[in-house]
């Protein structure tokens, strides 16, 4: 396991080093957040403490470019307790944890443990007990509309082609392998591309294969994804990351239905389902020159939309509840659910991740979980930071909720009181409100020492 501290304070990089040298963990250090970009890019970390306060690239910068990069690492920032706005921001953009200077080293030493457990056991799960989830779940009639389309093209007689678009995160794959698992393709080939994460120079190789001889590093044939596809469904993931020459080729590829391997001269036939996804707005690529028109049009013969979670909000609870009954089977659990409080509190966050960040954070519950139940206490800071910025506005635009959501600010200003042995200035930092809203709020709820 590697860890990488990014601080430009050398005092708090060697404190970091000594308190963590017994995990056993292979730590590297960085002053600067060019320099620790630049590492973490050489030696690819389980884990990265990153200073918010840097100098050049700041650490919010810094995290921006890792989450780009890297959906895997564990990110925990560390900030001023005057600056624990930039700490929530820094967790709706992918940190999975803060701390506050001047900070205590067991709590971090403990916060740290904790993660190389969970990577280590996550990592010694074997695939057959991590397969995909790929059951489409909500009640949203977002998701009983993409349910509807999914039914009747899985079970189409012939291919076509199909284009998913939404946010990272979203589920887009998870709608390309319900097209091909429950319809009449279920048991062809299913071969997915992830075009953002193969380097531009190497994707036709993949794509379309290669002959013995077609270039310095070919010392035997291999078949590409197209070819392996045949017959069954070509999931094209990031299609709007594709170099534009490489997408001229496989606009010939769809309509000849016929390609060759590079170095080859013999023609091979092709037919598949064509999923293709994407992030991006590919009509605006369109105008911009960075997608083909002509193959965008060709793609988008049956478009489906994948809604962000944070404008389904109803889903959010059949989502939690699959999760869990998914990682008790896995993992050997038996937790029973979610406690009203905790489940609003998952219901106001933002969930900047989407379907992908509420189901690591529900795995990473469950892999640590002792109760049968899970409440607030058991929900990550990324989690719980939405509900600290609290204010009036927040309580009266939470609508029919105002009850539910009255008893988890009470909950939490508990809480955070308790953490801060009752600090009145510290608290209402740290919540994101003034002192007078604060002391209002104490007596509102008659909380008491």
């Amino acid at each position: 396991m590697k860890l990488l501290i990014i601080d430009d304070e050398k005092s708090i990089r060697l404190s970091l080093q000594v308190g963590l040298a017994k995990t056993g963990v292979k730590i590297y250090t960085a002053a600067s957040g060019e320099e620790g970009l630049e590492l973490f890019r050489n030696i690819n970390p389980d884990i990265a403490v990153i200073d918010i306060k840097l100098p050049g690239i700041d650490g919010i910068e810094v995290l921006r470019r890792i989450r780009k990069e890297n959906d895997n690492c564990i990110v925990i920032m560390i900030t001023y307790i005057s600056e624990v706005r930039l700490a929530v921001e820094a967790m709706k953009l992918g940190a999975n944890d803060y701390f506050t200077k001047p900070f205590n080293i067991e709590e971090i030493k403990d916060t740290i443990e904790n993660n190389l457990k969970y990577l280590k056991l996550k990592r010694e799960l074997s695939q057959d007990q991590y397969e995909d989830f790929t059951e489409i779940v909500g009640i949203s009639d977002q998701i009983k509309e993409i349910k509807k389309v999914v039914q009747k093209v899985s079970n189409l007689p012939y291919n076509t082609y199909i284009l998913v678009q939404g946010e990272s995160g979203t589920g887009k794959e998870i709608v390309a392998k319900a097209i091909h698992y429950n319809g009449i393709r279920k048991n062809t080939p299913y071969v997915a591309l992830n075009c953002a994460a193969i380097p531009q120079n190497l994707q036709e190789s993949e794509l379309f294969g290669y002959e013995k001889g077609a270039f310095t590093e070919a010392k035997t044939s291999k078949k590409g994804l197209i070819e392996e596809s045949h017959g069954g469904t070509l999931f094209l993931d990031e299609i709007g990351d594709m170099d534009i020459l490489l997408q001229a080729k496989l606009l010939r590829v769809l309509q000849e239905k016929k390609f060759r391997r590079l170095g080859g001269v013999k023609e091979i036939d092709f037919d598949a389902n064509i999923i293709a996804a994407t992030n991006k707005n590919l009509l605006e690529e369109v105008k911009n020159g960075a997608f083909r028109e002509d193959l965008y049009y060709r793609l988008n013969v049956v478009p489906i939309f994948t809604t962000p979670l944070r404008e389904r909000v109803e889903d959010i609870p059949p989502l939690i509840d699959s999760f869990i009954r998914l990682y008790n089977s896995q993992l050997n659990k038996n937790i029973i659910g979610m406690t009203d409080a905790a489940m609003e509190i998952c219901k106001a966050h933002q969930w900047k991740g989407n379907v992908r960040e509420l189901k690591n954070v529900i795995e990473r519950i469950i892999i640590f979980q002792e109760n049968e139940c899970i409440d607030i206490d058991d929900l990550p800071h990324s989690v719980i930071s939405d509900i600290h910025m609290i204010n009036d506005k927040n309580i009266i635009d939470m609508g029919n909720n105002n009850l539910n959501l009255e008893i988890v600010e009470m909950e939490t200003i508990s809480r955070v009181l308790k953490q801060n042995n009752w600090n009145i200035s510290r608290t209402a930092q740290e919540l994101g409100i003034s002192r007078l809203t604060l002391r209002r709020k104490i007596e509102k709820y008659s909380i008491m020492k």
